[in-house]
């Protein structure tokens, strides 16, 4: 299995790449947020690689970020997306912006989704809510304890910001702190982001 390719970038279309690499060419699907982020054919690429092999059938998607590739894996463990659906949101959605569309559950933004109806944008949420609620509630747990946690997200929603939207910023602002911040530094980060 092939989990990471480094190599010179042979070829650059937007539904595919080569790289060629110890005089192999490996022909990768990107998204096109990936697609954007390599540089020009003939100089040094380096992509997170996600084996895709279904009985005799086997395809490289490869991503300049690690997030992004276990984004894809989450995707297409959904029941009904496979791989070029999941290229698909990949190239519209970056794994933060789904993670706040994932805890707004927002089903109308991934409606906009060419390949996303309704049914499936529900179980989209359905399947993923779980997976995002867990990580989101680490992040929060590292840092701060559950009355600081209550206490920003009161004054949040004192300031007339919607629920979700309020746990989202703070998780965003959260990001930003090596420790555990203050109150007033947290809601500080929280407004700047807002």
């Amino acid at each position: 299995m092939i989990g990471y390719l480094e190599g010179i970038l042979f070829l650059k279309l937007p539904s595919y790449i080569v790289v060629l690499t110890n005089g192999v060419g490996y022909q990768i699907e990107v998204s096109l947020s990936t697609f954007s982020d390599l540089p020009q054919p003939g100089e040094k690429v380096q992509l997170h690689v996600y084996t895709y092999l279904k009985e005799n059938f086997l395809k490289l998607y490869g991503f300049s970020s690690l997030e992004e590739k276990e984004f894809f894996a989450k995707l297409i463990g959904v029941s009904g997306i496979g791989p070029k659906l999941a290229l698909n949101v990949l190239s519209r959605i970056s794994p933060s912006e789904f993670g706040d569309i994932i805890l707004e559950g927002n089903i109308r933004r991934l409606k906009a989704i060419p390949g996303i109806g309704h049914k499936m944008a529900q179980k989209v949420l359905l399947e993923l809510r779980d997976t995002w609620k867990k990580k989101t509630k680490s992040v929060k747990e590292e840092k701060i304890d559950d009355t600081m946690w209550n206490s920003a997200l009161s004054a949040l929603l004192n300031l007339g910001y919607q629920k979700q939207e309020a746990v989202s910023a703070l998780q965003k602002a959260l990001k930003q702190f090596s420790s555990s911040p203050s109150l007033e530094n947290l809601i500080k980060e929280v407004l700047r982001q807002l």
